[in-house]
């Protein structure tokens, strides 16, 4: 069972002639063992008819044959489970995957899902090689199963089968990132909105139901960033309820709603025929779309102002890093640490809405420029310029603390030999050193599982952001740092595995979520 430490320990089984050494540097290997000649993983008995119990021989299999579903399973809720240490943190998927998969049934929608995650991204880790044959038929079972669970009306609307079309939207990620090909993206997102909606005051009788709403919320933002479409409106009665709200990470997804409606108001304003409104009425258009950036400009900037604490960034100068961390990838004179990993997530998410706001910004005035013949505007188009700088070094310097001086695949049960950046604070009082982050948060570990999932969809965000597939007006970046961020994406592309991002063929398909 996931969290049965014994079993996730037997994981990782080395050949014979493995050394310690290779122990070190090997990937994860899916072994299934058996007695020789025969596929039973039960002991084989040998009685003779001619012969009494004294003389009943048995043959015994050298090892218990491993389920490789089951291995999965605890390989992943060990790496990639949700344990973020600080609860304003919790957008609601991480946190209630784990709990709600353990009081499923053995035969439920959501097991056959989870295990079909599980074992697409363990065998990502395998040295063997991605084989998708399994995943994917447990996939098409977990498909098949939800499709009849939701022509059951006991269970149509249950948290149980609102999880499992998460957990699809998941696979599809997957997918996504490790697939050459393209998929129908977005389906499962709209189907657990539709679920969202179908269930209405319902969602909010529990805790759980609260916090599903928070992770379908969660899930559909960047999709709607991304593809440029505003936050569905019908549903605000839902997600806009005080209950929902009442963490750092779910104030920035409420903040994050209003952004991606701005967003969507500048692309239809600048797809609009020209000829249907006079020049007058499109400046005010742009002006107004303008104020209302400025205005969620402020309560992100509120937002940030409210944090303290654990929350704060610790920064450490180039010269205290490894060599290793230098050479692997290191921006500027220096880099970010965090206590925990999903703290830092939510700054990066945070830096990145906040570059889509200027962005809100700098096209409108690059749409209309007459409107830079005021001195205050240019002031703020000026301003607007800086701060996306800014935001852009900060997302940089944060990758020694997901990667570390990884660059090349390396199982996270391996982890320990990958170095990360660390910080000692001193305790005025106490004399004590306080290390950031705690060895006590298994940091290793998640970084070398989940960094690159984490750091790779805003590093594409960056580089699609600099370098536009269409005539969205492009970031103006220092020079060398656009192609630093490239050479960065290869870096995550090589030791992750991810294909290609949708959006880099050019021209051949709507945008997508990375």
């Amino acid at each position: 069972m996931p969290g049965n430490e014994s079993a996730v320990h037997r994981i990782p089984t080395l050949s014979s002639t493995s050394t310690a050494a290779e122990a070190n540097t090997t990937s994860l290997r899916w072994i299934v063992y058996s007695a020789e000649g025969d596929t039973s993983s039960s002991p084989r008995k040998a009685i003779s008819a001619d012969t009494g119990y004294h003389t009943t021989t048995y043959s015994i299999p050298s090892a218990l044959k491993q389920d490789a579903q089951e291995a999965s399973i605890c390989f992943f809720f060990r790496h990639y489970g949700g344990t973020a240490i600080d609860p304003e943190v919790r957008n609601g998927f991480n946190q209630l995957w784990q709990p709600m998969y353990l009081q499923s049934s053995a035969q439920s929608t959501l097991r056959l899902a989870t295990a079909a995650v599980t074992v697409k991204i363990t065998m990502m880790w395998s040295s063997n090689g991605c084989d998708t044959r399994l995943a994917t038929s447990l996939f098409t079972q977990a498909v098949a199963a939800a499709r009849e669970a939701l022509h059951d009306p006991l269970q149509s609307s249950t948290d149980e089968i609102l999880m499992t079309i998460l957990v699809f939207d998941l696979y599809d990620a997957l997918v996504l990132h490790y697939g050459p090909g393209t998929l129908e993206y977005g389906k499962h997102k709209h189907g657990a909105l539709a679920m969202i909606e179908h269930r209405a005051f319902g969602n909010l009788k529990t805790s759980r139901g609260r916090a599903l709403i928070g992770a379908v919320r969660h899930s559909l933002l960047p999709y709607m960033l991304s593809s440029r479409k505003g936050f569905p409106e019908q549903s605000d009665y839902l997600f806009d309820h005080p209950s929902l709200n009442d963490t750092k990470a779910s104030i920035l997804d409420l903040i994050s709603v209003q952004l991606s409606r701005v967003q969507s108001r500048l692309w239809i304003l600048r797809r609009e025929d020209r000829l249907d409104t006079s020049l007058e009425e499109r400046r005010t258009c742009y002006k107004d779309i303008i104020a209302e950036a400025l205005q969620i400009e402020g309560f992100l900037l509120g937002w940030n102002a409210s944090l303290n604490g654990d929350w704060l960034p610790e920064y450490i100068s180039r010269g205290s890093v490894i060599d290793s961390i230098q050479d692997a990838g290191f921006y500027g004179t220096r880099c970010i640490v965090w206590p925990d990993l999903t703290i830092g997530s939510i700054w990066i998410l945070f830096c990145i809405r906040y570059l889509l706001v200027l962005q809100v910004i700098r096209q409108c005035f690059a749409d209309e420029s007459s409107l830079l013949i005021d001195p205050g505007q240019r002031t703020l188009l000026f301003k607007a310029e800086k701060r996306s700088q800014d935001l852009v070094d900060f997302i940089c310097e944060t990758i020694p603390f997901y990667l570390g001086d990884a660059i090349v695949p390396k199982n996270p049960m391996y982890s320990t030999s990958i170095n990360f950046p660390f910080s000692l604070l001193t305790d005025i009082t106490t004399g004590t050193d306080t290390r950031v982050p705690s060895s006590g948060t298994n940091h290793q570990k998640r970084a070398a599982a989940s960094g690159g999932w984490i750091l790779f969809p805003h590093l594409v965000n960056v580089w699609r952001l600099a370098d536009p597939e269409d005539d969205a007006v492009p970031i103006v970046l220092r020079e060398g740092q656009l192609d630093w961020i490239k050479e960065q994406v290869k870096r995550l592309q090589k030791i992750f595995l991810f294909c290609d991002p949708v959006w880099f063929k050019r021209g051949t398909t709507e945008p997508s979520s990375s």
